[in-house]
């Protein structure tokens, strides 16, 4: 079996980025990230079956993400929010 490397979550980028775009500059709970790709609808209507996902794996995958930062609030390091720094669809 080949491996995926960084194929691996490439709809779930996808749906990060969609809805880094749909929030603007505006900063978010990583949660509210979470309910948006588990509840995710695909270009067919349908709910997308590849991004859903949870607090840890998604908790990697948008640390490495060049689009987003991330402000601390606290001690909590899990209370923090996150902005989408990427272009977005008005400044193409």
């Amino acid at each position: 079996m080949k491996p995926l490397g960084n194929r691996r979550h490439i709809y779930r980028r996808r749906a990060m980025v969609e809805f880094g775009k749909s929030r603007g500059r505006s900063q978010f709970a990583l949660s509210e990230m979470v309910d948006f790709l588990n509840n995710y609808v695909g270009v067919n209507g349908k709910k997308h079956k590849n991004t859903g996902t949870h607090n840890a794996q998604l908790i990697s995958l948008i640390k490495q993400h060049p689009d987003f930062r991330y402000y601390p609030s606290g001690p909590n390091v899990k209370s923090g929010l996150w902005q989408y720094i990427g272009i977005l669809d008005e400044e193409e």
